[in-house]
């Protein structure tokens, strides 16, 4: 446990001379804001789907939480591939398809690819935008690869610059946001905002790192999945920026009820 909060605070550090200075003010303990996890990460609904985000809607999540990764490049409309949401690297997972997804082009994955729940087709990052968007809705994206082109950091900025978008910096993923980076500071009109998100796989770091964190960086501070009670419990007395949680509506029933 000691290593695994030793490795976070490296990760902390070495992102705070990445991450744009945003603001990080704390919620109060019962008032963090809700991630929606891919959606809905739940076993009634396709993860990363338009049913699953029109769920997380319904059930009051403040931010659309969504993986981006690249298809093939080719004659589809967006010359150096189509980004689309997916959390893994292939089609197998979650869809009929199978292999790599930077090996089909996006017209092939929508003929060809349903999920498995519910027989849904996959989302491109627009799509999910433009449906926010529409709402008024805020998105944290993650992207899935640990570098990208030149090309993909343009493509990707030019598609999420006019959307209230805070981009997800981890450990393996801080060389793509730091060119997104880049050519957002180039540019006077626009300000991205950036987050760091830890998982709790061996346990979320302690109210003071997390706060430690958000003080001396001013970066805000994402704890994640959370999947039940004894998770949201755990969360919520850490006092984190935002909670990303699985289920939204279980999330808020139990909120609701405190």
């Amino acid at each position: 446990m000691k290593s695994h909060f030793r490795v976070l605070r490296v990760v902390l550090a070495a992102a705070i001379a990445l991450i744009v200075v945003v603001p990080a003010a704390h919620a109060d303990s019962m008032n963090e804001v809700v991630v929606a996890h891919r959606g809905a990460k739940m076993s009634k609904y396709a993860e990363g789907t338009l049913p699953a985000y029109r769920f997380a809607v319904r059930n009051r999540a403040d931010l659309l939480d969504a993986d981006v990764r690249w298809t093939k490049t080719g004659p589809d409309r967006d010359s150096v591939g189509t980004m689309i949401i997916l959390h893994d690297a292939t089609l197998d997972r979650i869809t009929n398809c199978e292999g790599p997804v930077s090996e089909w082009l996006w017209s092939s994955i929508r003929a060809r690819c349903r999920t498995d729940v519910a027989g849904r087709r996959l989302m491109r990052l627009i799509d999910l935008l433009r449906y926010g968007n529409s709402l008024g809705k805020s998105f944290t994206l993650e992207i899935k690869l640990a570098s990208i082109t030149d090309a993909q950091a343009k493509q990707f900025w030019k598609t999420i610059k006019n959307s209230r978008v805070q981009l997800v910096a981890r450990a393996a993923r801080l060389a793509p946001l730091n060119k997104i980076k880049k050519l957002d500071e180039a540019d006077g009109s626009h300000r991205i905002s950036y987050a760091l998100s830890t998982r709790g796989t061996d346990g979320w770091p302690s109210v003071s790192v997390i706060k430690n964190t958000a003080n001396a960086a001013n970066i805000k501070v994402f704890l994640s999945p959370g999947k039940n009670e004894a998770d949201y419990r755990k969360m919520m007395a850490r006092k984190p920026y935002a909670v990303v949680v699985n289920n939204v509506a279980r999330f808020q029933r139990w909120r609701d009820h405190q």
